[in-house]
């Protein structure tokens, strides 16, 4: 049986960010609002916030639909824009306080497959997502989709993105006899070790 992917980067970071309180997060590519809803009820166990971005309209719309039906909407900003602009977007007050990033790069279920996340403003988003994590405790997690046109170019340049990164653990997860299955790329600061792992 294959690993559900969503699954094990939602029981990492659970995991991982037990007892951060209060709790900072990004949600980079809203999509239909599941990791969102997440990481607001992690944030909203602790006084928390989590910031969404997504460049789709509909995605926000859906977003705060989720939010709403699960009374979790105060603990979130959701934002129309492109996940480049994390850095001016973010109040600076939150620069080294946000516990965890989560990414789901590709483009959102049932809409315009047109509309995906490109390498050159997914690297400036993760650029920005360093600049503010907690690097005494955070979390980057990106769920490459690699089956779509740009999407294996997309992975790899995430990918090289991780290998740069000092000072932090480095996790990839992803079924090794596929090559264009999703994959997994985490980093948890701070750590020395590096592992890889297929799933």
């Amino acid at each position: 049986m294959k690993t559900n992917l969503t699954k094990l980067a939602h029981d990492t970071a659970r995991e991982f960010l037990a007892g951060v309180s209060p709790l900072y997060a990004i949600d980079a590519t809203v999509g239909n609002g599941f990791d969102t809803l997440f990481l607001c009820s992690l944030a909203a166990e602790s006084g928390g916030r989590v910031f969404g971005f997504d460049v789709n309209a509909e995605a926000v719309e859906r977003t705060r639909a989720r939010l709403a039906e699960n009374s979790l909407s105060d603990f979130a900003e959701i934002s129309v824009c492109g996940h480049e602009r994390i850095a001016e977007s973010v109040p600076a007050e939150y620069r080294g306080k946000i516990a965890c990033s989560f990414f789901n790069l590709g483009w959102l279920p049932r809409s315009d497959k047109s509309t995906i996340t490109k390498s050159e403003t997914t690297l400036a988003a993760l650029a920005a997502a360093v600049e503010f994590a907690d690097k005494s405790r955070g979390l980057l997690s990106v769920l490459c989709y690699r089956g779509h046109d740009g999407g294996a170019a997309e992975c790899a340049a995430v990918e090289e993105f991780f290998d740069s990164l000092g000072g932090c653990k480095i996790g990839k997860y992803f079924d090794s006899e596929n090559p264009v299955s999703p994959k997994l790329i985490t980093a948890e600061f701070p750590a020395q070790n590096k592992s890889q792992k297929s799933v």
